[in-house]
């Protein structure tokens, strides 16, 4: 039996909203995203070949240290990508994985858990991948986010817009902007539905082909807000762009409501800190949980207000992150 290999990567906030695919089966996107890597809510997955040939092992790491057999979903999901990242006949392995944050809840937990998977396995298998090798296999998995979640700080996807199906790349480093993110769990339960039953119903809503119009201008914004430093530019841009990825969700059909009245009141609060002169906006990918981004000076005041809000479950502080890596700290059986 190889020793192990552990890989830990992160999961990303978009802040230019990925939704909409041109090609399911490659995984290309109708349009590219920018997001921000973050540091706290990460996947952990410990990939080893096992002795004895025979079927993979597949196993879960729950929230309280215990090693369960994966549930369906997930096996279902590292099998598919299993194959793709082996070639031919190999050994059979046993791949134990967990998150930090909630999982299918909203929070790109497939994106982090399918570069964990691919990292920790192409490392293992001797391919170790660069950034961007890692980048298009994580994509290959299913979750076009996972292609962000190979760099760290600020990363647009498809690297080269022209080109879909090529890498993510990085626009600016962690400490270009170093942004504070505030996670409002208002429900910790795997949404009704997938993001990926939700891109493929994204192209029936009317205002789907408008947005792509729009969004050159809109990520040039947000672009150039991160590299000035303009929080002001920046959150007028990302909270209008969280408005229109839900817009084109509730307008599909079927529609696609993933808002709770909490995350309705966390919006509203949002708009209150900043007239009170916090800097802060909010931001929800595909589900019900609030981003709330903020600067370090306002952390703070911004997690007090989030943590009283009712319907608020839990908070997860959380940071712009540096990408990927490798450690020595296995998850055992």
């Amino acid at each position: 039996m190889n020793n192990p290999v552990t890989a830990v990567a992160p999961a990303n906030i978009a802040l230019i909203k990925y939704w909409g695919m041109t090609d399911p089966a490659d995984v290309l996107p109708a349009n590219p995203s920018l997001s921000m890597t973050l540091s706290r809510c990460v996947s952990h997955c410990t990939a080893e070949e096992l002795d004895a040939e025979g079927e993979d092992e597949l196993w879960w790491r729950t929230a309280d240290g215990s090693t369960v057999p994966a549930p369906a979903p997930v096996a279902d999901g590292i099998r598919r990508h299993l194959r793709r990242l082996r070639d031919g006949d190999r050994p059979a392995l046993r791949i134990i994985t967990g998150n930090t944050f909630p999982t299918a809840a909203g929070i790109a937990s497939s994106a982090s858990g399918f570069t964990a998977l691919t990292l920790a396995v192409t490392t293992l298998l001797g391919q170790r991948p660069d950034p961007a090798d890692l980048s298009v296999l994580s994509r290959l998995s299913g979750s076009g986010s996972a292609a962000r979640s190979a760099f760290g700080g600020y990363v647009r996807w498809p690297g080269t817009p022209e080109d879909p199906s090529s890498a993510a790349a990085q626009v600016l480093d962690a400490d270009t902007f170093p942004l504070c993110d505030v996670i409002a769990v208002v429900d910790n339960q795997p949404k009704e539905v997938s993001s990926r039953e939700g891109h493929r119903r994204a192209v029936t809503s009317p205002y789907f082909a408008r947005r792509l119009e729009t969004l050159p201008a809109r990520t040039a914004t947000v672009e150039h807000a991160l590299r000035t430093g303009d929080f002001t530019a920046l959150a007028a841009a990302v909270e209008e762009e969280a408005v229109d990825l839900h817009l084109i969700a509730m307008s599909a059909a079927p529609p696609v409501f993933y808002w709770q009245p909490p995350t309705v009141a966390l919006l509203a609060l949002a708009r209150e800190l900043r007239a009170d002169g916090l800097d802060v906006c909010a931001t929800v990918d595909a589900g019900p949980n609030v981003h709330l981004l903020t600067t370090p000076a306002h952390r703070d005041q911004v997690l007090d207000a989030v943590t009283a809000t009712p319907g608020v479950l839990t908070t997860i502080p959380d940071e712009t992150g540096t990408g990927p890596y490798l450690t020595d700290d296995h998850l055992t059986h």
